[in-house]
């Protein structure tokens, strides 16, 4: 408003630019280098500071300046008096908590009177609560020296920064919208530890700092090292977040020197293969977030007991390759069974782009731009055969080309990337050939090949080149193999992770949400037991399950006495004889109901 009226020459006794400047917005008798009353974090303030100079020095990419031009601009566009818009702002009201009795917990007041507007991010309600209780310079410190490089390197997604690095120290993945608690449990069990709060607060935020510039590696797929950094760009493409825990992990060791660049790009080749092989055949991701989660504790832990010189690839490769049910690492005739089958068309399309881009460029010096030949458009999915068949099609396939046309027309075989015009498409196939950027003309030396060699285009063509494909594939995301074997003599206690099935194995005990060790001789007693520790936490999922006219857990719970049912409490039954694997499926999706992690479940169990 001040700035408006300088610039307009606006001058008026009561309401002018200096009474504003002296009454708002400037206190003339500070001794602070920056008199300015309003005083931001420091991220903002260095913005704010020149809004009171020159325009030309502006910083114009700030919040702070655009919010600003907002408002100066909205006041030339409005029809209200100078005195209407004072008298408006004055209707503005400030609230003041003093905090006088000890017991006074600001942080609890901070997220209470934030409760009833917009929400605070999970970052928000960190910071404050690092930060709140600290002398002023302590503060400022551990802001300026961490928090704000730490906001710089994540882009700002601090809430997913933290997720993710919680993930990493407590093996378990906290709910988005529960993170800042979980942060704070976390954080307090280390503060337990400490001698002497501030030293391990500093401690806390340097470590946080160094694993924010490994994030910034996933992010801006900057390290060291190009392999990496094109894995890197790949995880992103495909967009498989569950990983990024595991592999924040791996370049924190990497940054730290504890693990060579050759043995993190063996890892990242079978994790890049594992995830590679579940998208194409399809297999429900459900079970990865636990997988990841734990993986890189697993890792180490068998890394700190192992007798032998075993390197972290093999370990990697030992614990995706026991894996089962929908956790499993694909085979080969699965692979191959799934490229001769499966519509790979109509599949998404970052998956199609990601599964073209290896198919072209793996192994190459120099790699084609294919992610962003595709967002531009510049390159596009063709169907050599193509989706409406011309009279010159029909001709070409033969008597049973309607066949042909069903069977193979989004077949992998049949898929390709051009840079011609989508005009071409239904094009006779030796115009296809030969046309500019047409299949002779190509960029794609490996996809391209065939179609641009072949004299006609049919069945047989189809199928050389799709088994073409899957034998790159195989070779591409290759199935690894590991002469890794822990042996103990002592069983260890097993952590469910909601894929195992425990097929062929005796149970001896387990521990459930706590650390107390249950005897127990049969899975049917360990399920009765669990599940009886769920009815005393709350038994109200429970009953709604069993007034549910539904499959599956309906199945399982009953409000009337049956001779195969066993009572959990009284007015609630339970039917229990099912496989190991029924049984391990339906504690799985109770867990998910009562958002009870997978871990918590340990099982001692002799292999038969």
């Amino acid at each position: 408003m001040k700035n408006y009226m300088d610039a307009n020459n606006i001058v008026q006794q009561t309401i002018n630019p200096h009474n504003l400047n002296d009454g708002f917005l400037i206190n003339s008798f500070s001794s602070d280098t920056d008199k300015q009353k309003l005083n931001s974090n420091p991220r903002d303030f260095d913005a704010y500071k020149k809004l009171y100079g020159d325009p030309r020095v502006h910083n114009q990419t700030s919040n702070i300046t655009i919010n600003y031009n907002y408002f100066y601009q909205r006041l030339g566009e409005i029809d209200i008096t100078l005195e209407e818009l004072f008298e408006s702002i004055n209707k503005l009201q400030v609230m003041v908590v003093n905090l006088n009795s000890p017991d006074d917990d600001p942080q609890l007041i901070f997220e209470s009177l934030n409760s009833t507007g917009v929400d605070l991010t999970n970052a928000d309600k960190i910071r404050n609560f690092l930060l709140m209780n600290e002398e002023r310079n302590f503060q400022l410190e551990l802001f300026n020296n961490y928090w704000q490089p730490i906001e710089e390197r994540t882009h700002l997604r601090m809430s997913d920064f933290f997720k993710d690095f919680l993930t990493l120290k407590e093996g378990r993945t906290p709910v988005i919208a529960k993170v800042y608690e979980a942060f704070v449990d976390f954080y307090e069990t280390l503060e337990k530890e400490a001698a002497s709060e501030a030293n391990t607060k500093k401690e806390f935020f340097k470590k946080l700092s160094e694993y924010s510039i490994a994030y910034q590696h996933i992010l801006k797929f900057n390290t060291d090292n190009k392999k990496i950094n094109e894995f890197l760009k790949r995880i992103e493409e495909v967009n498989v977040t569950v990983a990024i825990p595991f592999i924040l992990g791996i370049l924190k060791d990497y940054s730290d020197n504890k693990i060579d660049a050759q043995q993190v790009i063996l890892i990242f080749n079978i994790i890049e293969s594992y995830i590679a092989r579940r998208l194409i055949t399809a297999i429900p991701s459900n079970a990865l977030n636990k997988i990841f989660s734990t993986l890189y504790k697993d890792m180490k832990k068998h890394i700190h007991k192992s007798d032998n010189a075993v390197s972290e690839s093999e370990i990697i490769a030992y614990f995706l390759l026991s894996k089962s049910s929908t956790g499993r690492f694909p085979t080969d005739q699965e692979v191959e069974e799934t490229l001769k089958s499966r519509n790979m068309y109509n599949i998404s399309p970052k998956i199609r782009t990601y599964v073209f881009e290896r198919l072209e460029n793996h192994g190459h010096i120099e790699n084609l731009n294919i992610y962003e030949g595709v967002q531009n458009q510049d390159y596009s999915v063709e169907h050599i055969m193509p989706q409406t068949l011309s009279r010159e099609w029909q001709k070409e396939l033969g008597d049973n080309y309607q066949e042909i046309h069903d069977l193979y027309l989004n077949s992998i075989g049949n898929l390709t990337l051009t840079g011609y015009n989508s005009k071409y498409s239904n094009r006779p196939f030796t115009e296809k050939q030969n046309t500019e950027k047409g299949f002779k003309d190509s960029h794609f030396a490996f996809l391209n090949r065939l179609p641009a060699a072949r004299e006609t285009w049919g069945e047989s063509e189809i199928i050389e080149r799709r088994n073409t494909i899957i034998e790159r594939a195989l070779k591409i995301w290759e199935y690894p193999s590991t002469s890794y074997n822990p042996v103990t003599v002592i069983q260890e206690m097993v952590i469910f992770d909601g894929t195992q099935t425990f097929k062929n194995c005796y149970i001896k005990g387990y521990t459930f949400l706590d650390d107390n060790y249950v005897p127990i001789d049969t899975w049917k007693a360990m399920m009765i037991e669990v599940v009886k520790v769920l009815a005393e936490k709350d038994i109200n999922p429970l009953l709604k399950l069993a007034n549910l006219d539904q499959s599956g857990l309906k199945l399982i719970f009953n409000t009337e006495p049956h001779e195969e049912r066993v009572p959990i409490i009284p007015g609630l039954y339970m039917f229990a004889s099912y496989s190991n694997r029924a049984k391990m499926k339906y504690l799985m999706e109770l867990f998910d109901i009562y958002e009870i992690a997978y871990d918590e479940l340990s099982v001692d169990i002799i292999n038969n």
